[in-house]
């Protein structure tokens, strides 16, 4: 394709690429779309007590519908870079694959049946990010927003356990519910814990299995050991949905 490139250079030394098609997309409207990727991957790497690994981050938008990870690289749709410029606060797909270059490719699911340790986790750290960005109305609305869908679900006896039996064919709702459901068990997991002990679990587990394939079990140990408090009732109600029954 005929891309229109930008190039800028992090504090910490990191090389950001973006690109877009030239049609559209000039030099300068690429750099104001992807304004805030440098503080995106300073707040993750402050968050995960990992650094960001790599020395580059790519960022490319395409003609027609797009959003996808991977090692170095995301690549999102136009109509992202569209609404971003009329729209500053329009950045969740850009910090949500942001997010997956700590949770979803520097840790990963060992099988698709614990798929949530991806998106779940990637999309409440998205949301931790926009607090961070602008404010804790705008998490406390990402919260509910994905509590609504939840809820939608739940109403239509669509919910169950984030540790699936397969995923061979993934419904509309299993799909909205490894990313919204995932979101709310990392956000109940918050305040249960309280800030610092949330926090500390989260780069603990971050820590542990940097560079390895997990599963559900690996994510709650680690949870547990960085935070120094038993999980297993919060575990059991709402990610094995032992407690669905009852809700």
């Amino acid at each position: 394709g005929d891309y229109a490139r930008a190039q800028v250079k992090t504090p910490g030394g990191i090389t950001l690429h973006h690109a877009g098609p030239k049609a559209v997309f000039d030099a300068d409207a690429l750099q104001r779309i992807f304004a805030d990727t440098a503080d995106m991957l300073a707040f993750y790497a402050d968050k995960a007590g990992v650094d960001y690994p790599l020395h580059t981050y790519r960022q490319v938008l395409l003609m027609g519908p797009a959003a996808q990870e991977m090692a170095g690289l995301s690549i999102m749709g136009a109509r992202y870079g569209t609404r971003v410029l009329a729209d500053p606060q329009a950045i969740w797909l850009g910090a949500h694959e942001a997010a997956h270059q700590w949770w979803g490719n520097g840790i990963t699911n060992r099988s698709w049946q614990h798929f949530w340790l991806n998106e779940g986790i990637a999309s409440f750290m998205t949301a931790a990010y926009l607090e961070h960005r602008f404010g804790q109305e705008e998490y406390e609305y990402q919260i509910d927003a994905a509590r609504r869908k939840v809820d939608a679900l739940r109403a239509h006896g669509l919910d169950k356990s984030l540790v699936f039996p397969d995923w061979d064919h993934p419904s509309a709702a299993d799909r909205s519910l490894v990313y919204d459901k995932g979101t709310l068990v990392l956000h109940t997991l918050r305040e249960h814990l309280g800030e610092a002990r949330f926090w500390a679990g989260l780069r603990h587990y971050t820590r542990t299995y940097w560079g390895q394939s997990v599963e559900t079990a690996d994510f709650q140990r680690a949870m547990e050991a960085g935070s120094g408090v038993d999980l297993q009732g919060v575990f059991d109600e709402w990610v094995y949905g032992k407690s669905l029954s009852k809700q």
